[in-house]
Parts: C-alpha cells; structure tokens; sequence
C-alpha cells in the first residue's frame, strides 16, 4: 500500500506544534496536524468533540490515510475509527480504554486545568495550554471502545515508563503490531526523528 496522507493527532495540554519536523521524515506524504481544541469552548470539550475534529480531517485526506495519534490523542482517534476509517492508525503510547484500565470511580465535571501547574513534565520550550477537565475525567473514569474497525492495520508504540497498560497487552487486545520504543520517554515518542524513522518503515512495509 503507498500511502498518500498522514494525520497526526496531539495529546492533552498541547497542540499540533508538537509534532515540529514531521514533515521532514515523511516527505512523500501530505502531513496534517489536527488541534483538537479548535472552535471549541474548551471547558466543555468532550472526548467525543476531539474525535469529530479527527474525523473530519481523515475524510478530507487523500487516500490511503494513516493517523498518528499520542497520548489522549490516540484515545480520541480511536473513538473516532470506525467513522473516519483510516487504512492505518499508529497510536503512541495511547490513553487506555476502559476495556484496557477498566472503571474508574471518577465523576468528569466541565472546567479546564493547566498542565504546567498540575505537574506534567513538559519539555523545556515546549509550549502549553490548558485542558479540558471534562475530557480528562472521562479519560480516567474509562471510555468504552470494544474494537477498531475490521481490518484496520495498527501500530501501538510505547517505551519502558507505559509498557503495561499502553503497549503488548494493548496491542494485543487491539489486533495491532507492538512496537518496542525501550527506553524512550513519552515526549521522546513525538519528537525523535529515529521513532519516526521506524514509523515510517512499517507503514512502508503495508
């Protein structure tokens, strides 16, 4: 399969400027970063709001698609697979589904936090925004996502730090290929060029 596009998908607190330099590894592709929060009140956003911005950018790419998603990103893309379709999805250390973390005793309530505050180790430079409470509580309490699309081909990437609940056993529950990030950190997988270099060989292999 040659693939014709890639859209990527940022995690919470951030925005499509994380993935700075993309382009440059998959020069042969038309390469979209999605923001998540656009047109949107944020305090209200839901998780479910983030996949419609997904799918409305995987429709309007050329096909064949891939979808790169991180983080909560890689929840919100799969949320929205089965209407937007894409031909591959690769998910980097993605949030858990319920079926994954299971039910958590939490009540998501609308608002927004800032990340920087909360204590999450953003990168020296890179910059912040604030999230959306309501999407975050839904994330933690468990959102149900029982499958993917028949025949979608997947790749989950994950390092060390997110080895139980985001990468074999997830892929595994997904029908997706693991990945082996060892030691990289969750930032590393969205700004080394040597993942995005193994990235771009698997979708090369499809």
């Amino acid at each position: 399969m040659t693939f014709r596009s890639l859209v990527l998908v940022h995690g919470s607190g951030s925005g499509p400027w994380v993935f700075d330099g993309w382009q440059d590894s998959f020069p042969e592709l038309t390469v979209t970063a999605v923001d998540l929060q656009a047109g949107l009140d944020v305090a209200h956003a839901t998780l479910r709001d983030y996949a419609v911005a997904i799918v409305r950018a995987v429709v309007a790419a050329d096909r064949p698609v891939a979808v790169c998603a991180w983080s909560l990103g890689g929840l919100a893309a799969m949320l929205g697979a089965h209407e937007a379709r894409p031909d591959a999805m690769i998910l980097l250390e993605p949030s858990p589904p319920l079926e994954v973390q299971g039910l958590r005793d939490v009540v998501p309530r609308p608002g927004t936090f800032d990340p920087l505050a909360a204590g999450a180790p953003f990168p020296a430079g890179m910059a912040a925004r604030p999230e959306s409470s309501l999407a975050m509580g839904e994330r933690e309490r468990g959102v149900s996502m029982p499958s993917l699309p028949p025949g979608t081909r997947t790749l989950v990437v994950a390092g060390d730090a997110y080895r139980d609940e985001r990468g074999p056993r997830f892929a595994e529950r997904y029908g997706g290929v693991f990945l082996d990030a060892g030691t990289a950190e969750h930032w590393d997988l969205v700004r080394d060029p040597a993942i995005r270099a193994r990235i771009a060989a698997w979708l090369d292999g499809l």
